[in-house]
Parts: structure tokens; sequence; C-alpha cells
């Protein structure tokens, strides 16, 4: 164990070290720079902050899944945390609502770091900034042009299904751990993010 003794609150799925001596999930570590992918085609663009923040999701991702280690997590979960409360903020301005103020997100990272060893408050964060991003997204779907919409739905639809390989992943590891669904996880939801950051492209 190149990294030192594996430390993160949460487990993975695929077996460790199999790869590579100073990588600890190849599969998941290697899909993470799909994000740095999509993070970089929209740091060129109007999104420039968004993008930013999405190719710091990949570092992170790469960091926790190359060492498993603590710090590793702190750097992957923060990066979602923040890119989420991001992508909420830019669709409140869109939508001519007072964004949120930068205090809201230090308050949620202080809290998370206080409890990061218990993975199901990141989890219930995480998935709660998720299901508001989706709430704001569809009272805005009617508002704007159906190719947006079309790139609204893909984002939905790709989301969910890449979520249910996280999850299948995380509570069925030994009949599945062959498909690398979190890798899947990591490359479906980078897609996700591509698809669904259009629409502020296009208005």
């Amino acid at each position: 164990m190149f990294w030192g003794k594996p430390d993160s609150s949460v487990d993975f799925c695929e077996d460790k070290y199999v790869k590579s001596d100073y990588v600890a999930e190849y599969y998941n570590a290697l899909s993470s720079f799909s994000y740095i992918l999509v993070g970089s085609f929209y740091y060129k663009t109007k999104l420039k902050s968004i993008g930013i923040s999405i190719i710091l999701l990949g570092i992170g991702t790469g960091v926790l899944h190359s060492t498993l280690r603590y710090y590793g997590q702190i750097l992957d979960e923060g990066a979602m945390l923040g890119l989420s409360f991001n992508i909420i903020n830019k669709i409140r301005e869109r939508q001519n609502l007072q964004e949120f103020s930068n205090m809201y997100l230090y308050f949620l990272v202080v809290f998370y770091l206080i409890f990061y060893t218990k993975f199901y408050i990141f989890f219930s964060i995480f998935s709660s900034l998720q299901i508001y991003t989706y709430y704001l997204v569809k009272n805005r779907k009617n508002k704007i042009k159906s190719k947006s919409n079309g790139c609204i739905l893909c984002y939905r639809n790709i989301f969910v299904f890449s979520f249910f390989c996280w999850m299948l992943d995380q509570l069925f590891c030994e009949y599945v751990k062959q498909f690398h669904l979190h890798a899947i996880w990591h490359i479906g939801t980078s897609i996700s993010l591509f698809v669904g950051l259009v629409p502020f492209l296009l208005n």
C-alpha cells in the first residue's frame, strides 16, 4: 500500500492495488479524468467558475481513489458540495432569484468537515442538494427552448442511471464487482454535467 493504510470513511468495491503499486483503485481513479475533460471544456466558456469546480472535482476524485486516504475523501466530497452549490447559484441567477450567500457554502463545508468520518452525513447533504437542483431545473424547464428541455431530460436520466450504478456498487459488491460500476458513476455523471450545462450556453 504505497499511500499507507486506507482510512477514508467509505469503502469502494474495486480490488485494491491490482493494476498498479501506486494507484489503489485503478479504474475508479482513471475514470476521474472524465470530470477534468468536461471541466476543461467549460473553463473556456462563460461558465468558467463551474468549469474550475468540475476540474477540482476530477482532481479530488482521482486523489481519493488513488490513495483511499482521508485527505482524498475530503478533497473529493468537498468538491462535490462546492460544485453542487455553484450550479444551484447559477440556476437561481437565471431564474432571477436571490443567490445563496457564500456563508451557506462555508457552513456546509464546516459542518461536513466536523462529521466527514460519517459518510451518511455527506450523503444526506449531497442528495439534498441534488434534489433541490432538480426542483429548480424542473421549474425552469417550461420556460426555455425545446432544445434545452432535451438536454435537461438527458441530464436527469443519465444522472439517475449513474446514481443507480453507484448504489449497486456499494450494496451488492460481490455480485457486480467485475462491472466497475463506481467508475461508470464517474463517467456517467461527467456526461450528465456536460449535457446538463449546455442550456446555460444556449440561453
